[in-house]
């Protein structure tokens, strides 16, 4: 669990920087472009937080993080891709940028559960610590190793990395064993 969330850590990492840079920098986004790019993806917290949380008191929390971890690959997939066609518009990237805001409303609330699930109670202090650990790790090493990666193979294409991570993620949490109740 540990390996996936640090992978997913640094992915996300590069998301953060490679979308705002293919916006401003492929498509030429005006500053009220790139204010809705972020809009997008704040939006699903204001609008599905709460259903979403009620949703996942009522199923299985791992099936719910291995897909959004899969979505989320899926949508990365398509910036890559809208740019080789020469389809890459800001419109798709609010899209993509909602999608991702969906996925860490829904997939982000589920993992925290699922850490609990996962964890013996008298190692969930240490299991925590060890997540922030790479939550924080991968917020100071992530940016640089984006921008290295963005420098040498451009931001579309960042994303496609990104995505082979996220597949990598959700291979590892599909190995893991969660016994759940669902009420």
């Amino acid at each position: 669990l540990w390996s996936s969330i640090l992978i997913s850590s640094l992915g996300q990492q590069v998301t953060l920087l490679a979308i705002p840079l293919t916006a401003a920098v492929l498509l030429h986004a005006s500053p009220s472009q790139m204010g809705w790019l972020t809009t997008m993806e704040l939006l699903p917290f204001v609008l599905l937080s709460l259903p979403v949380g009620v949703w996942l008191d009522r199923v299985r929390k791992l099936p719910v993080y291995i897909a959004g971890e899969a979505v989320l690959a899926l949508v990365l997939l398509t910036v890559p891709a809208a740019w080789l066609l020469g389809w890459l518009s800001m419109t798709h990237l609010y899209v993509v940028m909602f999608a991702i805001g969906c996925v860490f409303v829904s997939a982000g609330a589920a993992a925290q559960i699922v850490l609990t699930q996962v964890v013996p109670r008298e190692r969930l202090v240490q299991a925590h610590a060890k997540n922030a650990l790479a939550g924080s790790g991968a917020e100071v090493v992530g940016p640089g190793l984006a921008g290295m990666l963005i420098k040498l193979v451009g931001a579309p294409l960042a994303l496609l990395a990104d995505a082979c991570m996220l597949a990598v993620s959700v291979l590892i949490l599909r190995g893991l064993k969660v016994r759940e109740q669902v009420t």
